[in-house]
């Protein structure tokens, strides 16, 4: 008997992990958001939660940006209101403030109806910007510039933290809202700029959710609504058996129906991308006819993998990793905003439109353009190539290969941006660090380049005129640096690159590398 029920649970197993069934269970996923966002709220941008959110939106209706609440900072007796998580990009943007609203997508499994995302840190962060904006409206009447609709706003601006009672009680309620003043204090302390939010934020920010579990027939309208609806779309039918042992069949469909079928993508999805996924999703999907669904499933299966495979194999080519080189310029690259520092994707360092909005490009391990690694050879052979203050390449691999070479690298990176930045300060040149998606390497190296050669008000670090006199480099020179100095440097960062999200390890590197040397 316990055989039996081995064999039947690791069948299951199996079916969960099937390939197939996890693309067929996003694919069904993706029609309640395109029917949600498309037919219901149409008014609205719709914005993919990273990383999960992403594989469930049609890039053709989803914001050119993502956004990023992560589950831990909602986890029971862990909240947290993250800065590199602040999610200004969304506050800031015209399309926000244009539609008075917003969609936000993501999934869950583990057989719960919204991932925590939603339901614990989406209402901590809009109870923690709801806080921070009333204190600046009150601020503006302080100083005497308050008019009657500061007055009127203040009257109508909820500042209370509003979870579902469904799925969080209200003893976890209480003991959040007592955190939230202390949230609002990290946030107004911090170099976000909460007065030019607070300007543009009409109504304070309320989530509002909805689920697979009770489909809306007539659309909801907030048109009227004292407040500006933060719409939380769960894609997921919630199913007590979708977690990795079972999941739930779905009577009528030719798959097994995974919950969250997308989450931790790395256990399941052979290198296979939502980009690469939609892009490819009717021949990653197509059924063959005639058949019974058990039997089309089981037929399918090995040919999806297949598929996947040579899709993934197809598309790791160096000219294929610019996933949004399409795309306009702002989807390559972000400068800092009052630097001239610029963060971007392999795309955003193609050659020669590179050197139409950049005078130096340092390449953080990305494969290099032909152009450019042959100007690299031909100028350390003493031959006419690339000038050595256009171009450097820094060998460091992804991963957690990469971590110690990015301490080896750093000095090389600050030593090549050294005379660009302080030799010609009064013409600063324009500076692109970049690496395959502009994400965790490039943001490593772009946030010691911040740190040693900007001050907190992002005024360029000047040679005293002994040390110019001595020909002291200013990566010699010491500085008075604190983590928390680094820690706003990685915000200016985040806040103009929102998809810039750096590992752990990588900013470990960045700190060691400055607090040591103090």
């Amino acid at each position: 008997m316990s055989e039996s029920k081995s064999r039947i649970d690791r069948q299951l197993r199996n079916e969960t992990r099937n390939l197939y069934n996890r693309l067929r269970s996003i694919d069904n996923d993706a029609e309640f958001v395109q029917h949600v966002t498309q037919q219901l709220l149409p008014q609205y941008p719709v914005f993919a939660n990273e990383r999960c959110g992403t594989w469930y939106v049609d890039p053709a209706i989803s914001h050119q940006q993502s956004v990023y609440f992560k589950s831990t900072d909602g986890h029971n007796g862990s909240w947290v209101f993250s800065l590199r998580r602040a999610n200004t990009h969304l506050l800031m943007g015209d399309s926000f403030a244009e539609s008075g609203g917003c969609i936000i997508v993501d999934s869950t499994r583990k057989g719960k109806s919204m991932p925590d995302s939603f339901s614990r840190t989406i209402p901590i962060w809009c109870a923690v910007w709801n806080r921070a904006i009333h204190r600046a409206i009150v601020g503006t009447g302080d100083s005497g510039a308050s008019d009657s609709k500061d007055d009127a706003r203040l009257a109508i601006w909820d500042t209370r933290v509003h979870m579902p009672p469904t799925v969080v009680s209200d003893s976890e309620r209480t003991q959040v809202d007592a955190l939230l003043d202390g949230f609002a204090d990290k946030l107004a302390a911090s170099d976000i700029d909460v007065s030019t939010i607070a300007a543009k934020l009409l109504k304070p920010l309320r989530p509002i959710w909805i689920t697979r579990d009770h489909r809306l027939v007539f659309p909801p309208d907030f048109s009227d609504a004292s407040f500006t609806p933060v719409v939380c779309l769960s894609a997921s039918l919630c199913s007590a058996e979708g977690n990795e042992m079972g999941g739930g069949s779905l009577s009528g469909l030719p798959f097994r129906y995974v919950q969250g079928a997308a989450d931790d993508q790395e256990a399941w999805a052979l290198g296979l991308t939502p980009q690469l996924f939609w892009r490819h999703r009717t021949d990653l999907l197509l059924l063959e006819s005639g058949r019974s669904n058990s039997a089309m499933s089981l037929s399918s299966s090995d040919a999806c993998e297949d598929a996947v495979r040579r899709i993934v194999a197809t598309n790791s080519s160096p000219a294929s990793l610019d996933e949004y080189g399409s795309g306009s310029n702002s989807d390559c690259f972000q400068f800092i905003a009052g630097t001239q520092l610029a963060v971007g994707n392999r795309a955003s360092g193609r050659p020669p439109e590179c050197w139409t909005h950049f005078d130096a490009v340092i390449n953080c391990g990305a494969p290099e353009f032909e152009e450019h690694a042959a100007g690299r050879k031909r100028s350390e052979k003493g031959e006419k190539g690339l000038a050595d203050s256009q171009y450097i390449y820094l060998p460091i691999p992804e991963g957690k290969r990469g971590q110690a070479e990015l301490s080896r690298q750093i000095p090389r990176a600050l030593s090549f941006v050294e005379p660009l930045l302080l030799k010609e300060s009064s013409c600063p040149k324009r500076i692109l660090v970049h690496c395959s998606q502009g994400v965790d390497r490039s943001v490593g190296i772009a946030l010691a380049i911040l740190t040693r050669f900007f001050d907190n008000n992002k005024r360029l670090l000047t040679l005293s005129s002994a040390e110019e006199s001595n020909k002291i480099a200013i990566s010699t020179v010491e500085l008075p640096f604190s983590k928390e100095d680094i820690q706003n440097r990685l915000l200016w960062i985040v806040t103009s690159r929102p998809r810039a999200n750096p590992s752990r390890a990588t900013l470990k590197r960045v700190n060691r590398f400055f607090l040591d040397i103090i």
